[in-house]
């Protein structure tokens, strides 16, 4: 009889288990997608405002310019560190949007080289 209650108790334990990682899963799923909708939203709000755009190149006083009106604009909207970058890069174009490509993937998931 105890072998049969331990088997009992096994199982349950074994069900509860499974059913809180389906809704862990769950629940992770949920989160990545609001977190995928807020993006799209921050994103949908940052070209509302009407960035500039930067092209690269050499020019320090437009590049000074960009920085400055770009700096407004993450400032109203409250911005983020995190979202500062995913941000600003959408307003890099070409040749300056090709450096960013690089030197993005040389400092990797945690910024650093």
């Amino acid at each position: 009889m105890a072998q049969r209650a331990l088997a009992d108790a096994m199982e349950l334990m074994a069900n509860v288990m499974a059913q809180e990682a389906v809704s862990w899963t769950a629940d992770r799923e949920a989160q990545e997608a609001r977190r995928g909708g807020e993006d799209e939203l921050r994103l949908e709000r940052f070209m509302n405002n009407k960035p500039p755009i930067f092209k690269g190149g050499y020019d320090p006083d437009g590049a000074q310019k960009w920085i400055e009106g770009i700096e407004r604009i993450f400032g109203v909207m409250r911005c983020l560190d995190e979202h500062i970058v995913l941000l600003g890069g959408n307003v890099l174009h070409d040749e300056v949007d090709h450096w960013w490509g690089n030197a993005n993937q040389r400092l990797g998931a945690n910024g650093a080289v």
